[in-house]
């Protein structure tokens, strides 16, 4: 169903800009924007028995989901999140700003993830946790950072400090971050000098 990954469920609800879909375990709550083709699996179906209660609260009224509104929903739980590369996030999120949300992970640390690349996130289920870590290990806790309302200003706070975009999807997106600036991010690399990247292909944002 989604451009990047195949994700089978029942659809049990819909809003302008996301499908909530169910597997038989987990609430899956896919951006629409990329969603690239969808079939009908009726075999498939059969074996998805639906899930007794929702995960959220009802909605007061037909289709007021939104991506928005699940994101804040999951807010403070451990959160299953596809943004870019092979692998999903675990973690939680601790705050959700104007067009990025700040995701706490037990491997990345703090993360900055541009909401307009985040493909679709699955809040887990009861008692569950990243990795079997126990609270001491990796503890739900605020975190006390001091925040830009936009993706691009936010990294404007951090120009001269080493950042890794994209999880390591190409070496030429790891360096130390000299200047943003009219949709553009400088680079210096470890040996090949400065790279120049467009800020609006920038997925997510960690600091090693």
């Amino acid at each position: 169903m989604n451009g990047t990954k195949d994700i089978i469920g029942v659809l049990i609800d819909s809003g302008n800009d996301i499908l909530v879909l169910y597997n038989g375990k987990d609430f899956i709550y896919v951006s629409q924007y990329h969603v690239q083709h969808y079939d009908v699996c009726t075999k498939e179906d059969e074996k998805i028995s639906l899930p007794k209660e929702s995960l959220f609260e009802e909605p007061e009224t037909l289709n007021s989901i939104s991506l928005r509104k699940a994101l804040q929903e999951s807010k403070g739980m451990f959160t299953e999140i596809y943004v870019t590369g092979h692998h999903s996030l675990h973690g939680y999120i601790t705050s959700i700003m104007n067009d990025y949300v700040v995701f706490q992970s037990p491997i990345h640390k703090t993360m900055y993830l541009s909401m307009k690349h985040l493909k679709w996130l699955i809040p887990y289920q009861g008692n569950e946790r990243p990795y079997h870590l126990t609270q001491s290990e990796f503890p739900v806790v605020p975190i006390g950072l001091s925040l830009s309302r936009t993706l691009e200003e936010q990294l404007k706070k951090v120009t001269n400090q080493i950042v890794i975009f994209d999880i390591y999807e190409n070496q030429n997106k790891i360096g130390k971050l000299t200047s943003i600036q009219e949709n553009q991010v400088t680079l210096m690399t470890a040996k090949e000098g400065q790279v120049f990247i467009n800020f609006h292909h920038v997925k997510c944002v960690h600091f090693p």
